[in-house]
């Protein structure tokens, strides 16, 4: 997901990932490894990021 076009949604799925995984409690690395590794954690969050995506970016059409 590294490519420019798609900043927005990385930005999205980085609020998420660390709203809902706040500490080390809760996942064990931060955003850029987990997005290296590809995590679950990681996943779900692009996941809810591509949700929420505004219908004119194509995501919900």
């Amino acid at each position: 997901m590294a490519e420019h076009h798609q900043a927005p949604l990385r930005a999205a799925a980085r609020v998420i990932y660390e709203t809902v995984y706040p500490s080390e409690e809760w996942t064990p690395v931060p955003f850029d490894e987990a997005e290296r590794l590809q995590t679950v954690h990681y996943r779900n969050a692009v996941s809810a990021a591509r949700y929420f995506q505004p219908v004119e970016q194509g995501a919900l059409l």
